[in-house]
């Protein structure tokens, strides 16, 4: 039981260095212009870097929807693009 809770512990780990590595390669693609490359802010966009754990229904909200000056996003990325987008931003969070 304990080495099947092992296995199962490193595909998840596997998993979500996965997400994080598809959201970092999306998030230059699509965000870094405004929110800054390797998430540097550049006092254009916020800093995602200050986005908690909580801020993830806020965070998709304004991704499909825009706000401001950033446009909409729906129907330009899936949600598991959204998703990775997330989990790159919370895997460099402060």
């Amino acid at each position: 039981m304990a080495l099947s809770a092992g296995l199962i512990f490193v595909n998840l780990s596997h998993a979500q260095e996965g997400a994080v590595a598809a959201g970092e390669a999306l998030y230059e693609e699509h965000c870094a212009t405004c929110h800054g490359e390797r998430l540097r802010p550049t006092g254009a966009a916020p800093d995602l870097k200050n986005l908690s754990v909580d801020d993830r229904t806020k965070f998709e909200t304004i991704v499909w929807n825009g706000r401001g000056q950033m446009p909409s996003w729906q129907g330009m990325i899936t949600d598991d693009e959204r998703a990775a987008i997330w989990a790159y931003i919370r895997s460099r969070a402060k």
